[in-house]
């Protein structure tokens, strides 16, 4: 059995994904399982243990060029099965065009319909499940029921070498000396930046966070604010924050902040520093996703609004002394979208108060 799953957009979702391997494996353990991936999610692969392989999907690629990969690679791997759970449709007309027999996945877009022979048809806005449970069971074509009383078995895994996490450390440490921070001090990751229309929280109010923590650990923590170029519009309430702060305490900052541009050495190299943070504080993003995969202490932020849950998209792992979520105290009606002004909970991330999160930032820093 040869197992082609298709997951080519970001890489939250996808490494949400990658449980369906260890499923699939359990049952077949003799299967090759491939995946095809964005270009962004490829160093979450590496020595995994239960994928076989993996393709990217550039999508900065022309859709011939796509085209001409895929059928290639369907060529020679020649898969009895094909799971489209996200991303691109290409790799689904190739799977059609192979007459590749099973071809199952989440029906949904027109696509789907037209593409998918064995795909299942899931509600997801109706929120009953985590999403990785949601990827899980659409196995149930392939007669394989998931058993969700054992999902903390099937957390997302990344695997780091002994190497990589010593060169993340001397990456960190150096950096760090060149910014005049001391580099045996533990560290508090903020990661304050996310993609798509999921709300969040005031980029000045992290840096209000940052202020709160160090009142209450002064001099004990280096305080990492983790971004990609992507990320500038949600530093700079931060950014002017903490500038303010310094101008105050006559130029001298009391918070020590190293701002880290993960894409400057690659996601391998983020995910070996993050893996030594005593804790991790974010939003509704891949970053937070990956944190949660390598066992990091972690404070979510969450959307009340109903498919932005942290049901569904908050971290697998819940286990309380290591896992805290704050979502706004509000009673919200909306399922899909913020209403915007019309809602009396309007700005409800605003309600979510620096105290919140600091006590749950706390309770983490104090267990460890």
């Amino acid at each position: 059995m040869r197992i082609v799953i298709n997951r080519s957009d970001a890489i939250g979702d996808t490494l949400l994904t990658m449980p369906m391997a260890r499923v699939l494996k359990e049952k077949y353990p003799n299967s090759k399982i491939s995946f095809i991936i964005s270009p962004r999610s490829k160093d979450l692969f590496q020595d995994h243990p239960y994928i076989d392989d993996y393709w990217v999907l550039d999508h900065s690629n022309s859709f011939f060029s796509k085209l001409i990969l895929l059928r290639k690679k369907f060529k020679s791997f020649k898969p009895t099965h094909y799971f489209h759970v996200g991303g691109s449709h290409i790799p689904s007309f190739v799977a059609f065009s192979k007459k590749v027999g099973f071809r199952g996945g989440l029906l949904s877009k027109w696509s789907s319909f037209l593409f998918l022979n064995k795909a299942l048809r899931q509600k997801r806005s109706l929120v009953t499940m985590h999403e990785s449970e949601y990827n899980m069971s659409l196995l149930s074509k392939m007669d394989i029921d998931f058993d969700h009383n054992k999902r903390e078995e099937y957390a997302p895994q990344v695997r780091l070498t002994q190497t990589e996490l010593h060169q993340g450390e001397e990456y960190l440490n150096s950096e760090l000396i060149k910014n005049h921070l001391d580099p045996k001090r533990p560290t508090i990751f903020i990661h304050p930046g996310m993609t798509g229309h999921t709300l969040n929280w005031s980029s000045r109010n992290y840096g209000r966070l940052i202020d709160r923590i160090e009142s209450a650990y002064p001099d004990e923590y280096n305080f990492i604010i983790s971004h990609t170029p992507s990320d500038e519009k949600f530093l700079t309430g931060m950014k002017d924050h903490l500038s303010s702060e310094q101008r105050e305490t006559d130029g001298e900052n009391t918070a020590k902040v190293f701002f880290l541009d993960g894409s400057l050495r690659g996601l391998r190299n983020y995910m070996a520093v993050l893996s030594k943070a005593s804790v991790f504080i974010g939003p509704s993003t891949g970053t937070s996703h990956i944190a949660n995969a390598l066992s990091v202490p972690q404070v979510g932020i969450y959307s009340p609004i109903k498919v932005q849950s942290s049901l569904r998209w908050g971290p697998y792992k819940r286990t309380p002394d290591k896992v805290k979520i704050i979502v706004p105290d509000v009673v919200c009606g909306e399922s899909l979208h913020c209403a915007g002004a019309i809602c009396p909970y309007y700005e409800c991330m605003a309600k979510v108060e620096v105290e919140d999160v600091f006590m749950a930032v706390k309770e983490l820093l104090d267990k460890s």
